[in-house]
């Protein structure tokens, strides 16, 4: 517990996690196991019961956020590329508007985006950099695994239900939010949303490579709508299915 609260330049070589090794795979199947019971758990809430347990984890989630917020500030070692907007960091408010309202293009983020960062962020994590007791590592691997068992099990319950119809909204919507993240990373030297430059060890670093910067940004735009493709496939069949019959 020597390094729980140390920073990334304290921290020897021979404590950091290994992408895929032991520490990162148990994490992952914890968090797999966690969204099962999750899940099941919200499906057989009453629908009034559901509303409640939206409200609270989301809740959950901004408090488990504000807390990292203020450790940082009571350390001494606040920065501007702590602020909750990368991907992941929106999803949280995402999560926390959804559970309050019922607008649909904010539904449909959660599947088309939030899902998305949060299983890049778990299987490509750059806080690997941290040892497996560390406080970052802790709250990020716990953290992800909060915004994607809220997804799945809004999934699971048949709740969220994907409409292909909604992606232009949710396009039109985070090209304005990358927009102003892109000259705001410029002004400040940060790199919400990996705009800067991609994060390490992930497949953007391969873009960058083949078309340089900033035009792998164009690269990353073309994989999400394949991503979309896929992801959409599947509901969009069985809905024809459904209509055939």
């Amino acid at each position: 517990m020597e390094y729980f609260f140390a920073s990334a330049e304290q921290i020897p070589l021979s404590m950091q996690l290994k992408a895929f090794g032991s520490s990162h795979l148990i994490w992952l199947a914890v968090i797999a196991v966690f969204i099962v019971f999750l899940s099941l758990f919200y499906t057989n809430l009453r629908p009034y019961q559901k509303r409640q347990f939206k409200k609270t984890f989301a809740l959950f989630i901004i408090f488990f956020e504000l807390l990292r917020q203020i450790i940082y500030l009571v350390l001494n070692r606040y920065e501007l590329g702590l602020l909750p907007l990368h991907l992941c960091g929106l999803t949280e408010f995402l999560i926390l508007y959804h559970a309050y309202s019922k607008n649909k293009i904010i539904k449909e983020s959660l599947y088309a985006m939030g899902l998305i960062g949060a299983v890049m962020a778990l299987t490509f994590a750059d806080w690997l950099i941290y040892p497996l007791w560390h406080f970052q590592s802790i709250h990020s691997f716990v953290m992800h695994g909060l915004l994607l068992g809220y997804v799945v099990m809004l999934l699971w319950s048949k709740e969220l239900k994907p409409n292909y119809k909604h992606l232009p909204s949710v396009f039109g919507l985070f090209f304005i939010i990358c927009f102003g993240l892109f000259f705001f990373n410029k002004q400040y030297d940060t790199n919400f949303f990996f705009l800067n430059y991609p994060s390490p060890g992930s497949p953007l670093v391969l873009f960058e490579q083949w078309v340089g910067n900033p035009a792998y940004i164009a690269l990353v735009v073309v994989l999400l709508l394949i991503v979309w493709a896929l992801m959409y496939l599947p509901w969009t069949m069985n809905k024809q299915r459904r209509t055939q019959q």
